[in-house]
């Protein structure tokens, strides 16, 4: 067997050429500095190297059976590699060779991330594209499963990725995975692509996630849908301007989305209503949905099979698992506007129906509870109390009375609610000391401040030096004010600490206590700040804007602005029809 040739041998004419090596048994000592070579970029020491051993340029140089090219794929050294592949570009075969895994030059770039070097080798053999490893995938499979960061590849494999041989890869059934790769990888766009070409893959069901079709998938990916996305409120204010890359990027993953969905729909609406239901069923399609919050996609299934509106996965319906899973916007669609102005289901529930959804209200599972659109822990037990009374209001009459185990469904709330209470109580009451410590601070400030008046007072009758000026009027007032205020606010708070922390309390009486203790704690903040500015005004001798108020008015107003929000915003519960808004039945222009 040849000696490891050393970079100082490298122009030696006495160096042993190797030896035909066999799969089994690979000299990795002897093509070390060949594969250091690769990684350096040292193209001037690869080309000696070959002089010496033209075999080196095709041989296996590594115990996983790779060659060079195979190694320079790795290296990230895009001139090294493009330098080999035009030395190999005459010998096709040199291209194709592969591992141990039955992976091609062009698996291996796609792993690392290189453009330049996918795009070297698919330039000289596009058949590469479709030359599968031994477990059946293709580049593009490697790409949206093992590098799905690199979205540039993945679109450039997808365009040059084909039917024909020799593998004819999107009429295999290992198909399916590739496009459940690229919806799990974050790439819907691409998916739309594809599917568009190889209508067939709308429907198939794949052997690596066991039964699951595209829809399944779509089924489970809140991010792909605007209810499944939460965005800033600047974000939501420009959502429609595509020039802000990220916004952009979500409303490109939400219309593809949605696209996908119909053209699977479209390509099921041939078959009877019987396997169109079987075919929601099996899969949980509707339930995995509605447990996620997507209503876009439920509404769009149900627009185009209204028959799906009474389906119950799990033996329940899906207005149910909607209850269960607190999902208000997916709940909205089984919800109507009755001839009394005031909500109604749909289709009136059976008793066997309203007792599920009762039963369901009281029950409560952080990690099933989701709550998505709560602002945060303080705020949940107030929403578990809404959840609960327009359920009550829905259902059929002896369902709420009904008991379990001698319990009212009341009682079963009440008790399975009791950890959430305690961290609420203990929120109102830590939020209630802060606030009452900050409004006891401005009174005294202000108090003290109605015997300190800006300006001095005359020494024989008392009387304000600065009487009859504007600005001392203005102290005056705001003073008043600021004081009146705060002294208000401690006994609002004062009030809610000794409240009885009841249940129903988190309805409605605690949280308007607390949205007007911080609505006066606020006014204090601001007469106070009035008054500073009119004593600054006499001392300085000259008028201030009212601009002098300063930003730091606004520190107390989001928890405000999420109370009032909560208590008396529009209501969560909403109907949505089926029909309201996008027709997803439409035909894309």
């Amino acid at each position: 067997m040849a000696t490891q040739p050393s970079e100082e041998q490298g122009n030696s004419s006495h160096a042993e050429p190797a030896t035909e090596t066999s799969e089994e048994e690979v000299n990795e000592l002897y093509y070390r500095s060949l594969v250091r070579a690769a990684f350096k970029g040292d193209w001037e020491f690869a080309t000696r190297f070959f002089k010496r051993d033209s075999t080196s340029k095709t041989a296996k140089i590594t115990n996983r059976l790779e060659t060079l090219l195979h190694v320079a794929a790795l290296s990230a050294q895009a001139q090294f590699f493009e330098n080999l592949v035009d030395l190999l570009t005459l010998d096709r075969e040199a291209l194709d060779m592969v591992d141990r895994h039955g992976r091609t030059a062009l698996h291996n770039a796609v792993l690392c991330g290189s453009m330049r070097t996918v795009k070297a080798l698919v330039s000289r053999d596009r058949k590469l594209t479709q030359l599968a490893d031994n477990e059946g995938r293709v580049p593009l499979d490697i790409s949206a499963l093992e590098a799905p960061m690199h979205k540039e590849i993945a679109w450039f494999l997808v365009e040059n990725t084909k039917d024909n041989g020799p593998s004819h890869y999107f009429s295999s059934p290992s198909a399916i995975d590739t496009i459940l790769d690229l919806i799990y990888g974050d790439h819907p766009d691409l998916t739309l692509n594809l599917v568009g070409r190889y209508s067939n893959l709308l429907t198939e069901r794949s052997t690596k996630y066991p039964g699951q079709t595209l829809l399944h998938a779509l089924a489970s990916m809140e991010s792909y849908w605007p209810s499944g996305t939460k965005l800033s409120v600047l974000e939501a204010l420009i959502y429609k301007f595509p020039i802000i890359k990220r916004v952009h990027e979500v409303k490109v993953r939400h219309t593809a989305a949605i696209k996908l969905a119909k053209q699977v729909c479209i390509a099921i609406s041939d078959m009877n209503i019987i396997k169109i239901t079987h075919f929601f069923n099996m899969e949980e399609l509707p339930f995995q949905a509605t447990s996620n919050g997507i209503n876009e996609f439920v509404k769009c299934c149900i627009q185009f099979f209204p028959e799906l509106i009474w389906i119950s996965p799990f033996r329940k319906r899906l207005i149910t698992h909607a209850v269960n899973f607190r999902q208000e916007r997916t709940f909205g669609l089984f919800l109507k506007v009755s001839s009394t102005n005031k909500l109604s289901l749909l289709t009136m529930p059976t008793w066997q129906e309203s007792f599920e959804m009762m039963f369901a209200v009281t029950q409560y599972t952080p990690t099933v509870n989701r709550l998505t659109n709560v602002a945060g822990a303080a705020f949940k037990m107030q929403r578990e109390l809404q959840w609960y009374k327009v359920v009550e209001e829905l259902v059929i009459p002896s369902a709420r009375t009904y008991r379990l185990e001698n319990r009212s469904c009341w009682q079963i709330f009440v008790e399975n609610h009791k950890e959430l209470l305690k961290n609420r109580e203990k929120w109102v009451k830590d939020t209630s000391n802060s606030c009452m410590l900050v409004s006891t601070l401005i009174a005294i400030v202000l108090f003290a401040a109605a015997f300190t008046v800006p300006g001095g007072n005359d020494n024989n009758t008392g009387v304000p030096l600065l009487l009859g000026q504007n600005s001392l009027l203005v102290f005056t007032i705001s003073d008043a004010l600021g004081l009146f205020f705060s002294v208000t606010a401690i006994l609002l708070f004062l009030a809610i600490l000794t409240s009885q922390f009841e249940a129903q309390d988190f309805l409605h009486s605690l949280p308007k206590k607390i949205i007007m203790g911080l609505s006066l704690l606020f006014l204090s903040l601001a007469f106070m700040l009035v008054a500073f500015a009119a004593t600054l005004t006499i001392v300085l001798d000259k008028r201030l804007g009212w601009v002098l108020i300063p930003i730091t008015l606004l520190a107390s107003l989001p928890l405000l602005y999420q109370m009032v929000k909560s208590t008396y915003g529009h209501s969560i519960f909403r109907p949505e029809g089926i029909w309201d808004g996008v027709d997803y039945t439409e035909q894309d222009q």
